[in-house]
């Protein structure tokens, strides 16, 4: 090893050292706060009980009386996907091409947004061994871990309906229904066959129309699809499941290990939604298991009590932060109306308005920074229908242009997840993280606004981060298995 190699690596191990250092006194302090929880109450019990969140009979957002569901043939990525679509609307092209590139310069050709996604999709045409998070190396896991979803359900990530283990096909439900006594029974099946299948948290509750896409589209087959006429059934009740992202590969954000995560987590729940809707239709229930199509995930996982929207856009699940993915399965079983999982708050919402730090980690500023919520956009372009015609109004919240995101995968050649690795939520799961998770539930502003600055004191959610990824290549080989 050369002497500049050798002091390359004691300046690195002098940083780990540091930000170690620092974490050692955040485990002082949170110990000493639960000492002092534990006194009164039993630290771990309280821990628990806020992490639980507050129950809601209701969705837990302000939705306007006018609220419409979201037409898929307007969600960006399948607009970037359909060749029909691009026919019929080529201002939208237009205006991606001006509002997410800039000024376009005479004579030059701005980018469409079906050439940033076919730019995306290929970018590991573009590797570079000298670049590091860019290697053919990284580009080789990225491939493996998009195999899986590519062999499955090919394009769910953007949306396509109906495909491999996502059939809408029903000629396998069983003739008989297995004979639940009750709802608990139902539900107790359920979640023990999610868990089998590897799901790290499920919750049930009722279909609800505003969170599905209507009309659906197909961009492949370019057809428009109906609920009504064209869906194999009428569905009663939707089971809600998400899994974790690699806590080091997100580290690397946005470098190629986070879009390989981030793959990976698309085939597990491709898997996940294919296993629960091939469970439930052989108990003689009809059922369709879905990723990105059939409708808002994140509006169903919250729906579902398993987290809380953020200013990314992005739910956050307790104990995982936004490191997650989501996938759901439509069905007629249906559970008695007491039975179904309820919406909770945990505190995030309000936290986010104090934080920003996703918003200052995104690389395209697609990311709204906002003091509040709001019931629409409030970006540059947001009052141009023919530039927001991809954003479905109508729901306090924080919203981002996803045109700015795509925009940004197709340069990168991989896509992002600096939100993800930013946030504070977004921690390994240990004690004395839960235990600052779970104060949030009522602590306010300031105190949410100092826990930001002990998140960046601490050493937690750096990006564009050359160090995390020749760590989460070592991480393999670090003890955790051999």
């Amino acid at each position: 090893m050369s002497q500049k190699d050798n002091q390359s690596v004691e300046q690195s191990d002098e940083v780990t050292q540091g930000v170690d250092a620092r974490r050692r006194q955040l485990l002082k302090l949170s110990a000493g706060t639960v000492a002092g929880v534990g006194v009164v109450a039993g630290a771990g019990a309280w821990v628990k009980n806020r992490m639980d969140g507050i129950v809601h009979q209701e969705f837990p957002n302000e939705i306007s009386a006018d609220f419409k569901p979201m037409d898929q043939r307007n969600v960006n990525q399948t607009y970037a996907l359909s060749k029909k679509l691009q026919a019929e609307h080529p201002e939208r092209n237009l205006n991606f091409g001006i509002e997410s590139l800039g000024p376009v310069q005479p004579g030059e050709k701005p980018m469409h947004m079906g050439e940033a996604f076919m730019t995306f999709l290929h970018g590991a045409e573009r590797y570079d061994n000298d670049k590091v998070g860019y290697t053919q190396l990284d580009f080789a896991l990225e491939e493996a871990c998009w195999h899986g979803s590519m062999s499955l359900a090919p394009l769910v990530q953007a949306g396509v309906p109906g495909q491999g283990v996502l059939t809408w096909d029903q000629s396998d439900v069983h003739e008989h229904q297995y004979p639940f006594k009750d709802s608990v029974e139902k539900i107790s099946a359920i979640k023990t066959a999610a868990r089998t299948f590897g799901a790290a948290r499920v919750g049930i509750c009722r279909r609800d129309r505003r969170w599905d896409y209507n009309p659906l589209y197909h961009a492949l087959t370019e057809k428009t699809l109906t609920w009504e006429e064209d869906f194999p059934f009428e569905p009663k009740s939707v089971i809600v499941m998400i899994v974790p992202m690699d806590y080091e590969a997100v580290s690397t954000a946005p470098a190629i290990p986070q879009s390989a995560t981030a793959a990976q987590g698309y085939s597990n729940i491709a898997m996940l939604a294919g296993q629960m809707a091939k469970f439930i239709r052989r108990l003689g229930f009809q059922a369709v298991g879905a990723t990105n199509d059939l409708g808002n995930s994140v509006a169903y996982g919250i729906a579902a009590g398993l987290g809380e929207g953020s200013r990314n856009g992005a739910m956050v699940a307790p104990n995982l932060g936004p490191r997650i993915r989501i996938c759901k399965v439509y069905t007629d079983l249906e559970l008695d109306e007491p039975a179904y999982d309820k919406p909770r708050t945990y505190g995030i919402q309000e936290f986010c308005e104090n934080c920003k730090r996703c918003g200052e980690a995104c690389p395209s500023g697609a990311i709204c920074m906002d003091d509040k919520p709001s019931m629409a956009p409030t970006y540059p372009g947001s009052e141009d229908p023919l530039y927001t015609w991809d954003v479905n109004t109508g729901v306090r919240k924080f919203y981002s242009d996803p045109k700015k995101c795509l925009k940004f995968w197709a340069d990168n050649g991989g896509d992002c997840g600096a939100c993800i690795a930013a946030c504070p939520w977004n921690k390994p799961d240990f004690w004395h993280h839960r235990l600052i998770d779970a104060s949030n539930t009522f602590t306010g502003g300031t105190v949410h606004g100092l826990m930001t600055k002990a998140d960046i004191l601490f050493g937690y959610g750096n990006v564009n981060d050359e160090e995390a990824v020749r760590k989460f290549w070592k991480s393999g080989f670090s003890g955790d298995f051999v």
